[in-house]
């Protein structure tokens, strides 16, 4: 500013607003500069070439450059707040996340910087958490403050309450404890959902079922209070003498917990929808989305994880088939976020299941045209229909000791019930006969056997062996959602397992 003030005579105003159009980029403006300063130049007698050098100098310096008091300020908070995270770690998150309660997006960011540095992050409870995130035995519990829909009022009167005459012991007893003006059925309902009053023994459904009777029950006792009434037992500690009567509900399923926290919280907290799923979706995937950046334009990817925010809205002019609506969405996976585009003629195939909280594998062009990758949809599947599609392997184990003859004869009726086109390894763990039968934590000796028999036995061994026979065309499968049932009713979950094209190359025996 100074260079453009006194070599070139423009007003200081106008060199800040020179300067600002450079950071930015603005080139009529800057255009509209230089002139004025080298003609600003020629009159205090600097030469023009010069003066143009010193020009060019000072726009390729101000498109990236700070002055030095600003970047020594920044340096210094920098090198202070990496102290104390070396040093407080746990302190100093828990200052980074109450300072981010007005935003679900940061405290899901600082929460998951916290897990990788191996800060367990608690979940809410009116007995451990404070309004602000706090620290407690190396651990920090969850800012009640972040909780949506909860006044900071009622809060503080809880935390007090708390303080001062020690922990809650039930549903009823917090309601009878914090003025119910604060403490409303809203708030109590919140608390439930975020799993506030766990501690407490009872399950969420419970709670809820017993939410409005406890609230009603407070203001009553708070109502006669008032009045100047007691209770018939004189003026003993009536929250103590109050047994929770709380009927019998089935606990809420874990897909509805994470649905409530993510509606009171703004994300997941103790789970998230794709960790039941995580090894289905990579078994198809191509791609991580945190690698996207690093592939080129167009290139074709399969992708599996959850779509989120949805935004659904219409082109001007309708395609050839008439579709005119499309629409942008999120689509998260373990490592990361990407965003989404499905044109009309695929959206109108899928609508159906664009969705938020659609768990499910695309297909797509990437797109590196915008800042962050984009991936352009033209292809949306269940995990039942990815599953079919992709599966290129079935791989069944039988256990020595475990499972019998009458198992293999069972996965065999099942086999034939369900014919296809995929590839069908059978497993055979077993032992040497010179070992011991008890099962080793070794890994076993691999022995491929051919489908007609043929073994070539390894040198005599001790522990265990293990027999790999791939099966002949005619015992191909068809790998749907009802033989993955059957087979696992048969001989367990844990000895079925599928290949997909997302998967790393691995030999059959590591699949167990």
């Amino acid at each position: 500013m100074r260079i453009l003030n006194r070599v070139g005579n423009i007003p200081l105003a106008g060199a800040y607003r020179c300067i600002k159009a450079i950071s930015k980029k603005e080139q009529s403006i800057i255009d509209e500069y230089h002139e004025d300063y080298v003609t600003g130049a020629k009159a205090n007698g600097i030469d023009e070439n010069m003066a143009r050098d010193l020009w060019n100098l000072t726009v390729a310096f101000a498109g990236y450059g700070f002055n030095k008091s600003h970047s020594t300020a920044y340096g210094l908070i920098a090198y202070e707040t990496a102290w104390l995270k070396a040093h407080y770690p746990v302190e100093f998150m828990a200052a980074l996340l109450s300072g981010g309660m007005e935003s679900s997006d940061r405290i899901s960011e600082h929460i998951d910087d916290a897990r990788r540095m191996g800060i367990e992050v608690l979940p809410p409870d009116v007995n451990t958490s404070e309004v602000e995130f706090g620290i407690h035995e190396s651990r920090i519990p969850f800012g009640l403050g972040a909780l949506k829909g909860v006044g900071e009022t009622a809060l503080e009167a809880l935390v007090q309450e708390r303080e001062e005459h020690g922990p809650f012991r039930n549903i009823y007893d917090l309601t009878e404890r914090v003025d119910p003006k604060t403490l409303t059925k809203s708030v109590l309902e919140t608390l439930i959902k975020a799993g506030a009053l766990d501690s407490f023994g009872f399950n969420r459904a419970q709670h809820s079922i017993a939410c409005e009777r406890a609230v009603q029950a407070a203001v009553s006792r708070h109502r006669d209070k008032v009045r100047g009434q007691q209770s018939l037992f004189g003026d003993e500690d009536e929250a103590a003498a109050i047994e929770p009567v709380l009927g019998d509900a089935p606990d809420w399923t874990p897909q509805q917990k994470l649905a409530f926290e993510k509606e009171v919280l703004g994300f997941y907290l103790t789970s998230h929808p794709l960790a039941q799923y995580g090894e289905r979706l990579s078994r198809h995937a191509s791609h991580a989305s945190s690698v996207l950046s690093e592939l080129e334009e167009g290139a074709e990817v399969t992708l599996g994880g959850m779509i989120s925010s949805v935004k659904k809205t219409a082109t001007k002019k309708p395609r050839r088939n008439g579709h005119t609506r499309y629409a942008n969405f999120d689509f998260e996976d373990s490592s990361g976020i990407v965003r989404c585009i499905i044109w009309p003629d695929d959206y109108a195939k899928h609508e159906d299941m664009i969705r938020s909280e659609t768990i499910c594998v695309l297909q797509g062009r990437l797109d590196l045209r915008g800042r962050e990758p984009n991936v352009i949809v033209n292809r949306l599947m269940s995990l039942d229909q990815a599953d079919k599609k992709f599966t290129t392997q079935v791989a069944i184990r039988f256990q020595r000791g475990l499972h019998t003859e009458n198992d293999m004869q069972r996965v065999k009726n099942i086999i034939q019930r369900h014919p296809g086109r995929t590839d069908l390894v059978v497993v055979l763990d077993s032992f040497c006969e010179e070992a011991s039968p008890q099962p080793s934590r070794s890994r076993p000796t691999e022995i491929n056997a051919e489908p007609d028999g043929g073994v070539a036995m390894a040198t005599p061994c001790s522990g265990r062996v293990r027999y790999i026979l791939r099966t002949p065309g005619d015992c191909s499968v068809s790998c749907s959602p009802e033989l993955r049932r059957e087979l696992a009713e048969a001989i367990g979950e844990e000895h079925v397992q599928l290949e997909g094209n997302g998967n790393r190359r691995r030999g059959d025996a590591e699949k167990f």
